[in-house]
This record gives C-alpha cells, sequence and structure tokens, in this order.
C-alpha cells in the first residue's frame, strides 16, 4: 500500500510565520500550489482519500480537481494539532524548536504534545496498516501532522526535534 501525504496550500498566517486559526483561509499562493499539485496527484492512481475536517486541509483537496469517485473520508485523527491559546502567536515568540519538540510538554503546557499527536498518527497509520489493502491512500494534511507521519516511518529524532516535512502542498510517500 503507498500513502501519499500532503499538507495543505499556503495560508497568509502561515507565510507571515504565525500560528494559524483553525478557519484560516488558503491564500492566492496556496491556491495556485494547491491546483498545480493536484496535476502530478491525478497521476498516482488514487483508491481512497483521507482530508483533515479544518476548511484549508478540505479546501485544497477540492482544488486538486481529482475524479469524484474516489472515496473522501474526513478523517478527525489527521486534524492538525490543537493550538489552544497559541493561535495567532508570532512564531517568533516561541521557542520553536521546543514548540514541536516530542519531548517537551512542559514549556507549551497548554498545547496539545507532540507525544499526544504522534500517537494518533499511530493508531491512524497501525489501523491502515492492518486493513492488508492495496489502496493507494492519500491523506490531505497539516505541517504537525507530517512530522509525526514522518516520525512513524523514520524514527523519532533522538533530540525530539521535529523534521522539516511540511512543505505546502509537496507529495510525500511511504509505504505502508
Amino acid at each position: 500500500m503507498k500513502l501519499y501525504v500532503i499538507r495543505h496550500g499556503e495560508t497568509n498566517m502561515g507565510k507571515n510565520e504565525i500560528i494559524a486559526t483553525e478557519d484560516e483561509p488558503l491564500n492566492e499562493t496556496g491556491i495556485q500550489q494547491a491546483i498545480a499539485v493536484g496535476k502530478d496527484i491525478k497521476k498516482l492512481n488514487i483508491n481512497k482519500i483521507f482530508c483533515s475536517p479544518i476548511p484549508r486541509a478540505k479546501h485544497t483537496l477540492k482544488l486538486f480537481g481529482l475524479n469524484k469517485n474516489i472515496p473522501v473520508i474526513i478523517e478527525n485523527r489527521i486534524k492538525e494539532r490543537n493550538m489552544g491559546i497559541y493561535e495567532k502567536v508570532p512564531f517568533k515568540q516561541l521557542k520553536w524548536d521546543e514548540f514541536w519538540n516530542y519531548n517537551s510538554d512542559r514549556l507549551y503546557p497548554e498545547l496539545e504534545t507532540m507525544k499526544s499527536v504522534y500517537e494518533r498518527i499511530s493508531d491512524f497509520l497501525d489501523e491502515l496498516k492492518s486493513s492488508n489493502s492495496d489502496d493507494n491512500i492519500l491523506l490531505v494534511t497539516h505541517g504537525g501532522i507530517s512530522r509525526a507521519i514522518y516520525w512513524y516511518f523514520n524514527g523519532i529524532p533522538d533530540n525530539g526535534n521535529s523534521s522539516d516535512i511540511n512543505e505546502n502542498c509537496k507529495i510525500y510517500d511511504y509505504e505502508l
């Protein structure tokens, strides 16, 4: 089973290095990114799609222009990390390596931990693996989720720091 992972298109908050709210829409660049990568996705023989319920992910998926017969499942487990009180906070006000660190759960107590994110992603991916399907699956998701998926396949770095596997509208592929 092949798994393809795509982070939604660019948003203004992301571009300006601010933690996005759940309702932050794609900007014009994000719209163009989604349309452009949609051409590549059409070549992948996708059989099933899981999409985050957050509007920017659903908008990204819609812009791919995929065959309407491909089943789309809105999946809460690939929803972005709950940012809590840190929504709308500029990146530079955060200790970025701690904010995304798997081992850090004390500095930002009102933030969903990356351990928690990793656990829900691991459960989801384990479930997909156990289905023994030959489907090619597309996940349309977010940066924090993309990091956790990367860790699932490549291991959590010894220092717990996140990987930069979260470029907007870039296709990352894994073998499940």
